[in-house]
């Protein structure tokens, strides 16, 4: 595994993948197996395919990895033009494999299709990618879900596939989530979809801690930095509105004292208030798991 052990953060943006570096053999076994949908696995592939990227990318405090237990990561949708938000699910899940080799993998939850505005892409694009991340969940146990808001016709669909993963949640599966769900224009922090802070909250009462992950690219090298893993509580006085908010901004102001201040976001005033700058290194002034 690639173990960095610093965090400075730096506004480079050098990070790419060098595709003419990726086996032919592996790229054609990889499509036909999901066009198949046959069983892969994710760590593997990751793996392989974070050998393409250059520089080569690091992970930072992987010892705050559970040894044991089931628990949920969280990411930021870092993302820019040439450098997906997949690549640092690709190294979290290569840096959890490297730790939890028996654990059969991360069970991601993903989006089960991207959609547009403009009516073009609508039409063409969005059913497109529906039938693909299908194929592509179906491959890796991953749990397809329609993006919020859902569209009327797939609240059911919805439903299951929240059911799917507190049934994997009670059976002590790790389950991974970018609670953003979506890009933003430069890369920095922004408010989960409604509804996200109270699927985290039933993942909690499941049983599940939550492990914090910042992706950045730093001194133009894609990082991905682990942060201490919490119990997810809020005020049980609060109204379901205010508990949703409240749950999703504490995790986004975790998984933000991961990343370098330019990528804050909207988050900035409540990451400042939580956390201390102690010498270049962000530091959590609060530990909630026993």
């Amino acid at each position: 595994m690639w173990i960095r052990g610093s965090f400075d953060a730096g506004d480079g943006a050098r990070t790419k993948a060098d595709w003419g570096a990726l086996s032919p053999v592996f790229a054609l076994a990889l499509i036909g197996d999901v066009l198949r949908g046959r069983s892969r696995s994710f760590a593997a592939d990751a793996t392989r395919l974070l050998c393409i990227i250059r520089p080569q990318p690091q992970v930072e405090h992987a010892s705050f990895i559970p040894p044991e237990g089931p628990f949920v990561v969280v990411i930021n949708h870092y993302c820019r033009q040439g450098l997906g938000a997949w690549w640092g699910v690709f190294l979290i899940g290569h840096a959890i494999a490297c730790q939890r080799a028996e654990s059969g993998g991360v069970r991601w939850i993903m989006t089960n299709g991207w959609t547009y505005q403009d009516p073009i892409r609508s039409r063409l694009l969005t059913p497109l990618t529906r039938w693909l991340f299908r194929k592509i969940a179906r491959s890796y146990g991953f749990i397809s879900m329609p993006p919020m808001p859902p569209d009327p016709l797939q609240i059911e669909e919805r439903a299951q596939a929240v059911r799917k993963a507190l049934s994997l949640a009670h059976k002590g599966a790790m389950i991974g989530l970018a609670p953003e769900g979506r890009d933003s224009s430069d890369g920095s922090l922004i408010e989960p979809p409604a509804g996200t802070g109270r699927f985290l909250l039933l993942l909690a009462k499941a049983g599940l801690c939550i492990l914090p992950a910042g992706a950045a690219e730093k001194d133009g090298t894609l990082t991905v930095s682990f942060g201490a893993p919490f119990i997810l509580k809020t005020q049980p006085s609060l109204e379901k509105r205010q508990r949703d908010l409240r749950a999703g901004e504490t995790v986004m102001v975790a998984i933000g004292g991961l990343l370098p201040p330019a990528l804050w976001g909207i988050y900035r005033e409540q990451i400042r208030a939580e956390y201390s700058l102690a010498g270049r290194h962000w530091k959590p002034l609060r530990l909630l798991l026993d």
